[in-house]
């Protein structure tokens, strides 16, 4: 479970950086595909996470 909070912590410094370089105009264009990518890839490491979560708490309460 660790693991997937530092790979959710370092997505999310991701679009950080990505949501500062669309805040410049000659970046900004170039920086979506880039910005779409790093949502897909948060998305999917939520829901693996979510999934483990869900999972222990299963195992935990039964």
């Amino acid at each position: 479970m660790s693991h997937t909070h530092r790979e959710i912590y370092k997505a999310v410094q991701g679009l950080e950086r990505l949501a500062a370089a669309l805040e410049a105009p000659d970046l900004a264009s170039s920086a979506l595909p880039e910005l779409q990518r790093a949502l897909y890839a948060l998305d999917t490491i939520l829901r693996l996470h979510f999934a483990q979560e869900e999972e222990l708490y299963h195992n935990l309460a039964g």
